[in-house]
């Protein structure tokens, strides 16, 4: 497998796991009403469910930074450096995630 193509398949699963946490987010915002959210509220502010926001936001930043490659990559811009630009996109995103991880766990 090409790392062309395991970007590819990166893009679509963190594309379709970003959908699905919007599905349950807006769930998640409908409680308000029926008084359950903020039960919920206290769940999601629990250091147990800390590793799962860290992954969300891996999961985000991943997607956001490989889009931001493949703009570039569809305009035809730095065409000659798409490589590079693919390798630096895990490279990149692993540095915002350890700085968002840094000033979160602190």
């Amino acid at each position: 497998m090409s790392l062309y193509t395991l970007a590819f398949y990166l893009h679509r699963i963190t594309g379709v796991i970003l959908a699905i946490y919007l599905c349950i987010h807006l769930l998640f915002i409908g409680t308000v009403k029926t008084g359950e959210y903020q039960n919920l509220i206290t769940i999601t502010q629990s250091k147990e469910f800390l590793p799962f926001d860290l992954l969300l936001f891996l999961t985000g930043i991943y997607h956001g930074v490989n889009g931001v490659r493949l703009i570039i990559h569809e305009f035809g811009l730095l065409y000659r450096y798409r490589k590079a630009l693919l390798y630096a996109t895990p490279i990149v995103t692993l540095i915002i995630w350890i700085f968002i991880c840094s000033e979160v766990i602190v």
